[in-house]
């Protein structure tokens, strides 16, 4: 879903007749006047109004630190961060935490206070009356793809009054992605991203990082057919082997997440130990790519040229460097 900024700033203006013939008496000034920063609509699709400039910013998701980081903005507050497949910026290192991305404590957001929390919709949606409840705004955003970085990043800049900041680091991302899709053959490539977890095996879809990539350099995913029956948001659906070789793709990634010795005995047992596996084109012509999980698993940010790069070099070695 769009967000809608619209910046307000209403001033009262002093309306004076100049002694123009049949005026009538002169306005007096007004006494106050009312200014609002800014009106968001979020991926929650609530419309939440920003009264003042924020001063005192909690961020519970780390694609969101970074795009603070990315205009040079403090914080009043962050979700710890924990995984090694994701940085904390190192100017948010002595910022208070408020704990991890998937358990954050409100009491500890509010020992923070924050005038403004950025929080991700999927993970801290049920947080909102809470914050909302002590006078807190939250905005609920979402970032998977390409365009809710490009969109978040500028939203971001907004709040910390660094617009143009925002937009050039959009434009540089904008150009080296655009230069890796310059460098690789049109073919039509037909793809498929397996999804694995310990527990089991799933395809991923466009609105995926891996499958807005591979849409971004022109790839066609086979899976995303059975989409069109699904809500627009989806990003995976049901794994089928009678499905994969029926559309047997050019190519097939595969993005994981959990323990790798988990990983690869579940592909083994649901994918790898299947006869119809082995008539694959991709796995005939060894043309199966695993994705790492720092740019495939948690959102690249502004690495997202890097992840179009790397998908890029997997496929096309010989011109992409």
């Amino acid at each position: 879903m769009k967000k809608y900024i619209w910046p307000v700033f209403v001033l009262m203006g002093l309306l004076a007749c100049l002694g123009l013939a049949g005026c009538g008496p002169e306005k007096q000034p007004s006494s106050a006047s009312s200014a609002v920063f800014a009106q968001v609509t979020d991926d929650a699709g609530r419309t939440v109004t920003i009264k003042e400039k924020p001063k005192r910013i909690v961020v519970l998701s780390t694609s969101l630190l970074n795009f603070a980081d990315a205009v040079d903005g403090d914080l009043a507050g962050r979700a710890s961060v924990r995984s090694d497949a994701a940085e904390l910026p190192e100017r948010y290192a002595d910022v208070p935490e408020v704990g991890p991305v998937y358990n954050v404590s409100v009491e500890k957001i509010m020992a923070c206070q924050p005038d403004l929390v950025l929080a991700n919709k999927n993970q801290h949606e049920k947080l909102i009356p809470l914050l909302e409840q002590n006078g807190v705004p939250v905005l609920a955003l979402t970032t998977k793809t390409y365009d809710d970085v490009k969109r978040n990043l500028a939203l971001v800049g907004t709040l910390y009054g660094k617009e143009d900041l925002a937009q050039e680091k959009i434009a540089a991302m904008d150009k080296e992605i655009q230069a890796v899709k310059e460098a690789i053959p049109n073919d039509h490539l037909t793809i498929a991203i397996l999804h694995a977890t310990p527990s089991n095996v799933s395809l991923e879809l466009d609105k995926s990082i891996a499958g807005d990539v591979a849409r971004i350099l022109g790839f066609t995913n086979v899976a995303q057919d059975a989409a069109d029956t699904l809500d627009g948001s989806a990003e995976k659906v049901p794994y089928s082997m009678e499905a994969l070789v029926e559309k047997d793709p050019h190519v097939i990634f595969i993005t994981s997440m959990g323990r790798s010795d988990k990983i690869e005995s579940r592909l083994r047992q649901d994918v790898e130990s299947s006869p119809a596996w082995q008539t694959l084109s991709a796995v005939r012509q060894k043309r199966v790519y695993v994705l790492p999980e720092n740019l495939f698993l948690l959102n690249p940010g502004l690495n997202y040229p890097e992840a179009v790069a790397y998908m890029a070099k997997a496929v096309y070695p010989e011109v992409v460097h």
